[in-house]
């Protein structure tokens, strides 16, 4: 995990590192974007996005956030307070669906 990411200063993201994903209920979510490669996943609300970075643990069979991060139109990554609350929240209400 890079130091600009979550380490460097506390994110409200840090809490959904390791929780489970469930890709499949992702795939058939049209809110959801996926890479082909199934290893990045992301929603959008207006000029904002909240990315995951998804791996596979082969012990305990399920995918997982590895990493995750906020980013606008222009794929600039930003922080926390970079993102208006609204769209903040509405983004962590989106990817609830597919966590736990």
């Amino acid at each position: 995990m890079s130091e600009y990411s979550l380490g460097a200063r506390g994110s409200c993201l840090r809490r959904l590192i390791g929780q489970r994903v469930n890709l499949f209920r992702a795939m058939h979510d049209r809110r959801f974007y996926i890479a082909d490669d199934q290893s990045v996943l992301a929603a959008r609300c207006g000029d904002f996005a909240l990315t995951a970075c998804i791996t596979w643990d082969p012990v305990f069979c399920y995918f997982y956030v590895r990493d995750c991060g906020w980013y606008r139109s222009d794929l600039t990554r930003l922080y926390d307070e970079d993102v208006p609350e609204t769209a903040q929240q509405e983004l962590l209400k989106t990817i609830a669906v597919i966590l736990g």
